[in-house]
């Protein structure tokens, strides 16, 4: 079959490559749609490395089911399905605990096994969801960020009349607003870029561009910040902006170290709450169910498709 595979930091081609096989409670699919996510992105250019070289990475996915391993009764040959890329092994104390998204176990498709950038790949029945087919592909291969954006908001505990800051509008951030809005939340969205910004607007949020976010937050009455960006400055700058009882999550993966006061933290109650992923399995239950019914539309933020062939 043909993949795109990854050789080294920069460094990518379609290439001829063996078949996946089908191991026990395991599924088999076609893609038919795959979203390029900001890991792919950062493993292309050497700051993420897989398990190996040629590595098949991706990981957001439409596809069609072409085979299923006996007892498999979740899917069916020729269901449209997604995937849920993160597989939590169910049996170490924070699976059981209900925290799957930080399970030592886990394996992730495209980026510690095998990805769907192929014209076939193998993933756990378990993990493998039917799309009706009111859901457009580009919809449906963007379910898989909506559903890290989905989990944040759940976990924040905004509600219906809260105001909340986005800082970062790439896909994550955008799909945050997206879901937020659709739930009565009223989003600030700050962005250095303004092609991000009348994006957010778009979405529904009032987009922000001032120097002095602290006082806007304040005086908007910003109850909870979503950090998305994934740099150390604008971890900085939300935590540093927050105001006084609000709680700052944090779902960019920033690798550099940032800096806060401990003492501002303490005396004006300000909560720092990580947000990774989504749990398995209702975060992506309640996501599609989202789509199906029309309250969301996450492939509107795609703003460009490409022919498989073009990958390397």
């Amino acid at each position: 079959m043909k993949a795109g595979v990854l050789l080294g930091a920069n460094q990518m081609e379609v290439r001829d490559v063996e078949e996946p096989t089908l191991s026990n409670h395991e599924v088999m699919i076609q893609p038919v749609r795959a979203g390029v996510c900001g890991s792919d992105v950062s493993m292309y250019v050497g700051h993420r490395q897989p398990p190996y070289f040629p590595f098949i990475i991706g990981h957001e996915v439409v596809g069609l089911v072409t085979a299923v391993a006996p007892g498999v009764t979740k899917v069916a040959v020729g269901q449209r399905v997604v995937v849920e890329p993160n597989y939590t092994c169910g049996t170490c104390k924070f699976c059981l605990s209900g925290r799957g998204n930080i399970c030592p176990n886990k394996k992730s498709t495209g980026v510690s096994v095998p990805g769907i950038f192929a014209d076939y790949a193998s993933v756990p029945a378990e993990f493998t969801w039917p799309v009706p087919d009111t859901i457009s592909d580009a919809d449906a291969a963007s379910i898989e960020p909506l559903a890290v954006s989905l989990h944040a908001l759940l976990q924040s505990g905004a509600r219906a009349g809260d105001t909340v800051a986005v800082v970062g509008c790439g896909v994550v951030g955008l799909l945050l607003i997206h879901v937020a809005v659709a739930k009565g939340v009223r989003v600030l969205a700050h962005d250095r870029f303004p092609e991000k910004l009348d994006m957010a607007a778009h979405l529904g949020a009032k987009a922000v561009n001032t120097d002095d976010v602290a006082g806007l937050w304040k005086e908007e009455n910003v109850s909870t910040i979503f950090e998305c960006a994934g740099v150390s400055s604008t971890t900085e700058l939300s935590i540093g902006s927050a105001p006084r009882g609000s709680k700052v999550m944090l779902l960019g993966l920033s690798t550099a170290p940032a800096s806060f006061v401990p003492l501002r933290l303490v005396r004006e109650g300000i909560r720092i709450e990580p947000s990774l992923i989504y749990d398995h399995p209702g975060d992506f239950m309640e996501a599609i169910r989202l789509v199906a019914d029309k309250t969301l539309s996450p492939g509107m933020i795609v703003t460009e498709t490409l022919p498989f062939a073009s990958i390397g």
